[in-house]
């Protein structure tokens, strides 16, 4: 660490593309030995990317930096535990389910070959194959303003990550229709034996309307599924700009404290 007179750039894009392409422009404009990603919020502690520097230089592409304890409400706290099962669950690889991160040029290179809108930025890192380390830090209390992810906002953000790394989705609504033919074939076939050899009456409209409605919500839960998947193709064909770049500036800091110019996304 040393004091220095340094560049400080800055990336103003031309409105919100989220915060997926907001991190994937800082990282496209990457040009140092180390990249780090990390909230603005003070929750992550800079002194960490002094130890996953350290990683790097042993011969680590890419260093994880997870929170050991979690301050979050609760319903925050349950939400992640459940993203992370389901998210693991549907992806070949392990996603670190953390954006505080310090990355090597080979990493921010190979990341810069994705061009794909449909970016997220846990799931690329996760493909990539390069090597990968992981250290811990708890997080500080936020020091100004709120988060802006609503729950909603988040459960967005979670079904995005989930189409954006996998196909699995796809094929678990081929399994599960699989499974609901068979238990509906044996349901029909319990009824007509029943009927034939123990002259039981066939249940009557309860039996039916559930049956209906039942059968109707999981098609039109899959259908949904389908849908997110064709709606990424169409965005994906139109071949637009995953975000515009409304300029970059740079300013002079007199005084500052950097660790071998790492960039900060």
């Amino acid at each position: 660490i040393h004091d220095a007179s340094i560049g400080i750039e800055f990336i103003k894009l031309s409105r919100n593309f989220g915060k997926e392409l907001a991190v994937k422009s800082g990282i496209d404009h990457s040009t140092s030995k180390f990249c780090a990603i990390m909230d603005a919020d003070l929750q992550h502690p800079p002194a960490k990317l002094i130890e996953a520097s350290l990683k790097i230089k042993k011969g680590v592409n890419i260093v994880h930096i997870s929170q050991e304890e979690s301050i979050d409400f609760a319903y925050r706290q349950a939400g992640s535990y459940i993203f992370r099962k389901i998210i693991n669950f549907f992806s070949d690889n392990k996603i670190y389910l953390t954006d505080f991160s310090l990355l090597d040029s080979k990493a921010v290179k190979v990341i810069q070959s994705f061009k794909e809108a449909d970016y997220y930025t846990r799931g690329i890192i996760s493909i990539i194959g390069l090597s990968k380390a992981e250290i811990f830090y708890k997080p500080e209390v936020r020091q100004f303003g709120n988060s802006k992810f609503s729950l909603l906002k988040l459960i967005n953000l979670a079904v995005d990550g989930v189409i954006s790394i996998s196909v699995r989705p796809l094929r678990v609504s081929i399994y599960f229709g699989l499974l609901v033919s068979f238990f509906s074939f044996a349901y029909g076939a319990f009824i007509l034996f029943q009927k034939i050899f123990m002259s039981q009456p066939i249940p009557g409209f309860a039996t039916l309307a559930t049956a209906i409605f039942l059968l109707g919500g999981i098609q039109l839960l899959f259908l949904g599924v389908i849908g997110e998947y064709i709606g990424k193709i169409f965005i994906e064909t139109k071949k637009r700009p995953a975000y515009i770049v409304a300029y970059v500036k740079k300013k002079k800091s007199s005084r500052a404290r950097v660790l071998d110019s790492v960039e900060i996304t």
